[in-house]
């Protein structure tokens, strides 16, 4: 399967963009916020700073009833910037029952004037050709949905780099899968879709009950609705949008138990299917080690088959550790690689079990 992959990979990143000279696709840059005010500001700078034309482009700030001071440094930023269209979502009409991140979303999409919506995360920078890459491929292929690549930076422990290293990988991933014409991935930091089309579909509606997976249970919709080929991997890596691994294993983990949360509303059966090899192929290998200590041939078998994998992956994250300018990394792959071994195989199934917190909110099964 992984060879597959690649060789969708190399078709992604083939893909040939006309850069566009006199733009007139207008955009909505949507923010969702929750207890964002370490960040917020950095990332509304950056986009500020971005090189489409501000005549196009709205940013809006929605919020998922923040406890800090993160929608006081927004109007403060608005007061700074007042040539700057960006504007906040207000909460006044609605309840805290009536909270979640698709919800803050859809507030937002809803009154949106823009042909073209991007989202993004309020901990996130970007390339000042962020925006441009993107509506320049809107307009060369014309998709409904629009992938961008995401990968995490300034890392500095161990931890972070061999999460930074797993990333790529998935990444990797999310663009030989639109290669082989079968989306699977992508990542709301960096998404972009057709209003338009959204509406017509109904957003989020009926995912409402999962915490996260307002990407993925997006993504499903509109291949659904438009097609395997309605979806398109941004391969530019002036559209790099970079965000922060997690510092601390308790971040990692319940960062890890709410993306497997999400796995039960799945509905593609190959996504289902592949979901469930991944974890298989963990779980056999890993258990293989361990009961192989009391049989030294079961323990050589399970070796060789996890070293298969090892190489077999090797080439995906070598050509995206180059798209990222993130070779240095690879230094620790194996590292990675036995990580990804243990986690994936443990979490795969405790992480459908087990409670975890996200942005101050505890959530459980």
């Amino acid at each position: 399967m992984i060879f597959l992959f690649t060789l969708g990979l190399r078709q992604t990143l083939k893909q040939k963009i006309k850069p566009v000279q006199n733009h007139s696709t207008k955009v909505s840059l949507i923010i969702p916020t929750r207890n964002e005010a370490l960040t917020i500001l950095k990332c509304l700078n950056d986009l500020i700073d971005q090189d489409y034309p501000g005549y196009l482009l709205e940013v809006m700030v929605t919020d998922d009833f923040s406890e800090d001071h993160t929608i006081e440094f927004v109007h403060s930023f608005i007061k700074k910037h007042p040539e700057f269209n960006l504007s906040i979502v207000s909460l006044k009409e609605f309840t805290p029952s009536e909270s979640g991140k698709k919800k803050a979303l859809s507030r937002a999409i809803n009154v949106a004037s823009g042909e073209l919506i991007i989202t993004t995360d309020a901990d996130t920078t970007h390339e000042t050709t962020w925006i441009t890459s993107i509506v320049n491929l809107f307009i060369t292929h014309k998709p409904y949905m629009i992938l961008g690549p995401v990968a995490f930076h300034h890392e500095k422990n161990f931890l972070q780099k061999i999460q930074s290293l797993e990333f790529i990988g998935l990444i990797g991933i999310t663009a030989g899968a639109v290669g082989l014409n079968y989306p699977l991935m992508c990542n709301g930091a960096n998404l972009a879709f057709r209003r338009e089309a959204f509406l017509k579909i109904g957003g989020y509606q009926d995912n409402y009950q999962y915490a996260s997976g307002d990407d993925m249970f997006l993504l499903s919709k509109f291949l659904k609705n438009y097609g395997k080929k309605s979806a398109i991997f941004l391969g530019n890596p002036q559209a790099i949008v970079y965000t922060q691994a997690e510092r601390t294993w308790n971040g990692f983990i319940n960062q890890r138990i709410r993306w497997i949360s999400k796995s039960r509303g799945y509905s593609d059966p190959f996504l289902l299917t592949l979901s469930v090899y991944t974890w298989l192929v963990h779980f056999i290998l890993l258990a293989g080690v361990f009961i192989g200590f009391n049989n030294p041939h079961l323990l050589v078998v399970s070796i060789v088959l996890w070293f298969a994998k090892i190489l077999a992956e090797y080439p995906l994250v070598l050509k995206m550790s180059g798209f990222f300018n993130k070779k240095h990394l690879l230094i620790y792959y194996f590292a990675a690689q036995l990580f990804q071994l243990i986690y994936v195989a443990i979490f795969g199934i405790l992480g459908n079990f087990l409670p975890y917190r996200w942005k101050g909110r505890n959530f459980r099964r």
